[in-house]
């Protein structure tokens, strides 16, 4: 079959804060459809900025559609589209998976594939190249379809196991030079070495999308793609976009050792990790830092032990320090994120969040307003408490107020939000301290909210201009040009 994947516009906090990579499971699915004899192209309209017309849709006989819940309204378009050039729809993707039935009823999508999609993606292709009496849907685990007009679901399809097995992501595929993110001024590429999370935070739908059960490939084969990357694309950064990087000490020893047995000179690479794994790990940490660690995120959440107990954390603010200090001790780079509006908290709550955040002072910030996505435990919770704001998906972006406080309107909330990055951003320190760094040949903060505002918008003539400024929607705009370095 002819395929066409594509990748809606659109973007959450992350894509805000210029996190622009390449859709890794796209490339996976487009791996294994041509490991079967299909063909296959990807459409990234993220970094395209172009609107899908019927002559990039017209030659091929199915499009799949990837999709999370801020994006989900741009790929209804898409699919629309497609439906109405006569291919087949396939849709996917966290916001497919979890609300699959909304999905259907709109009547252009036929199918859904739920969760990890390579193999149940395959499946389904070679099936409906088949004559259609020998077309059974039943059969397929893990996707979802209407039957004479009626709503099914089948089981879900079982994990896969060995993922050293699996083909790299077909990156021929991609317009590479048009992904503009950097780590450390250099162009970055993303991998992924491990699905499935044990944590299974309340805010977060991985456990539910991926399975409880952590599934890793080995030290060798993630190096191997590095080595990839490395020698045939002359990458010298890279971003691990597990749920978490490191959770397994061995493999990381393992890891450390095979990058340098391999000569994988002067790399740099980002990661998630858990403040829990790397406060009770120092050898750890530093022999990763040994092979290239430069950028660490962490889900530190909150200052409050009570908003950290409904998030389901399991983390505490003596293992928060711990871990900042250990990073900082081997000259590893802090992300540190934050979540603002627990459904209890109050604006006391709130600030001293954003205190904490300032007392830690991480290389650099993110806040986000805490946002229930579908698949989440939270999600569940706010529904059974009638707690929605709304359901307008595409202000699920972590940057508008979706719960019901208990204490705090929307606007109240919201300009908590922006309150919180200009009260870590512009202090003193940040601008005029030992953070500064050099950035295009002048001597500016970490690629923060100064630098968005400095490069981007005009000097201030005085304190209250900037006042005035800091109150209008270019402080907005600027949030979004924080970098994730």
């Amino acid at each position: 079959m002819k395929v066409l994947l594509i990748n809606p516009q659109g973007s959450d906090i992350f894509g805000k804060m210029g996190a622009q990579m390449p859709p890794l499971g796209l490339g996976y699915l487009a791996a294994f459809a041509i490991q079967n004899g299909h063909e296959v192209q990807i459409l990234d309209l993220g970094v395209e900025k172009k609107e899908l017309t019927m002559s990039d849709i017209e030659c091929f006989d199915l499009v799949g559609i990837s999709v999370d819940t801020p994006r989900y309204y741009n790929a209804l378009e898409a699919a629309k589209l497609v439906k109405g050039a006569g291919c087949i729809v396939v849709m996917g993707g966290y916001h497919a998976t979890f609300m699959d039935k909304e999905v259907l009823k709109t009547g252009v999508v036929d199918f859904i594939v739920r969760g990890e999609g390579e193999l149940i993606f395959i499946e389904l292709l070679n099936m409906l190249e088949t004559n259609f009496a020998e077309q059974n849907f039943e059969a397929i685990d893990g996707i979802s379809y209407l039957k004479d007009g009626k709503y099914k679901k089948n089981k879900n399809a079982k994990l896969p196991t060995n993922l050293d097995d699996f083909p790299f992501p077909a990156r021929d595929l991609f317009k590479l030079d048009q992904y503009k993110n950097r780590l450390g001024e250099r162009p970055l590429i993303n991998l992924i070495t491990s699905r499935g999370c044990p944590f299974d935070c309340h805010f977060c739908s991985s456990t539910k999308f991926a399975g409880k059960k952590w599934r890793a490939r080995s030290a060798k084969s993630i190096v191997d793609e590095l080595e990839v990357l490395y020698h045939d694309y002359g990458y010298r950064a890279f971003t691990f976009l597990d749920d978490n990087f490191t959770i397994n000490k061995t493999r990381m020893m393992e890891f450390a050792d095979e990058v340098e047995a391999r000569n994988l000179k002067d790399i740099i690479w980002w990661c998630f990790s858990r403040v829990d794994i790397l406060a009770n790990n120092e050898d750890m940490v530093k022999r990763l830092a040994e092979v290239g660690a430069f950028t660490m995120f962490l889900g530190l959440e909150s200052a409050n032990e009570n908003s950290l107990e409904n998030y389901g954390k399991n983390i505490n603010l003596k293992q928060q320090t711990k871990a900042i200090e250990l990073l900082r001790k081997y000259g590893i780079r802090v992300l540190g994120s934050f979540i603002l509006g627990d459904v209890s908290e109050n604006k006391k709550m709130i600030n001293n969040t954003v205190d904490w955040a300032i007392n830690l002072n991480p290389y650099t910030v993110q806040f986000a307003l805490l946002t229930p996505y579908p698949g989440t435990q939270l999600y569940k919770e706010i529904e059974q408490e009638d707690k929605f704001w709304h359901k307008q998906w595409d202000l699920y972006d972590g940057f508008h107020s979706i719960v019901k406080m208990d204490h705090l309107a929307p606007e109240e909330m919201e300009e908590l939000f922006y309150n919180s990055y200009k009260r870590f951003y512009l202090r003193y320190n940040r601008i005029m301290g030992k953070s500064k760094v050099k950035l295009n040949g002048y001597y500016t903060m970490p690629k923060g909210i100064m630098f968005a505002l400095t490069k981007l918008y005009r000097p201030f003539d005085n304190f209250f201009s900037l006042r005035k400024f800091m109150k209008s929607n270019a402080t907005k705009k600027a949030i979004e040009n924080i970098s994730l370095n």
